[in-house]
């Protein structure tokens, strides 16, 4: 069972057509992917749906089974621990993880290599599926960022910046009120903000700055802008902006987060 397959049993329980199931809170294009598992939906977003159709939150997860719903939390789980490039917590979770996990062993070991800056050799099965799966980045699923944001040294820099240019240019396309979709962005663009500095693109540094800079403040992702801001003082040479943001990180008790980060050196 999915979040999309039960999403339809109950809209066909209900008698509902696809657009009355959206109810003014998605779009009925976004709301069919979701129901052909094409799309990821926010709990905000789902939430919003159950309560407008009065569903009850126990009844709609009922039929998960404990594994399903195991998965989803691991998931969670290890996103969260990449949004807050906690490597220790990571190395906890893949200590813990299971034969069966191996998407997830691979997605763990792609965000250790990101957080510590190094290439992780994969076979070159999993990169082509890792690269195919990339190819068409739907703006309107946060996982595609995910996946990017994991992959930024499984790419070389010319195919991440191609990824990168697309979303510029479909602006659009994005759904800029929906929190857990941010968060997957800024996470993209710090990790590719990071690898432009290590390229040497100061520019792209800069025309990302001015993009994120446009995106409405969000408690959500206030944190993210103040690293895309370090990364923006970093390009512009600006060492005394740059060592401001990160002693205001190391007094707020984000040591762990500045060892990923790049410096001047």
């Amino acid at each position: 069972m999915t979040i999309g397959r039960q999403l339809k049993k109950m809209r066909q329980l209900l008698n509902l057509s696809q657009s009355q199931m959206c109810a003014g809170i998605i779009s009925e294009s976004f709301y069919s992917k979701i129901e052909h598992d094409k799309n990821e939906l926010s709990i905000n977003k789902l939430l919003a749906l159950l309560n407008a159709h009065n569903i009850s939150f126990y009844d709609f997860f009922e039929e998960f089974d404990e594994e399903n719903l195991s998965k989803i939390k691991l998931e969670k789980q290890i996103y969260t621990a990449f949004n807050n490039r906690n490597i220790n917590q990571l190395r906890t979770i893949k200590k813990n993880l299971n034969n069966k996990d191996t998407i997830e062993l691979l997605k763990i070991n792609l965000m250790l290599a990101t957080l510590n800056h190094q290439v992780y050799e994969i076979p070159e099965k999993f990169k082509k599926e890792i690269i195919n799966g990339c190819q068409k980045v739907d703006l309107q699923n946060e996982k595609n960022f995910w996946n990017l944001a994991i992959s930024t040294y499984v790419y070389n820099f010319n195919e991440l910046s191609a990824f990168i240019d697309y979303i510029l240019d479909n602006v659009t396309e994005l759904d800029l009120t929906n929190d857990d979709m941010l968060v997957s962005l800024l996470n993209l663009i710090i990790n590719y903000m990071d690898r432009c500095f290590r390229e040497n693109s100061l520019n792209r540094i800069q025309i990302l700055g001015a993009f994120v800079k446009q995106i409405p403040d969000s408690f959500a992702i206030s944190f993210h802008k103040l690293i895309v801001k370090y990364y923006v003082a970093l390009a512009d040479n600006d060492i005394a902006l740059a060592n401001q943001i990160e002693n205001l990180l190391n007094k707020s008790g984000y040591q762990s987060y500045i060892k990923t980060l790049s410096v001047v050196e």
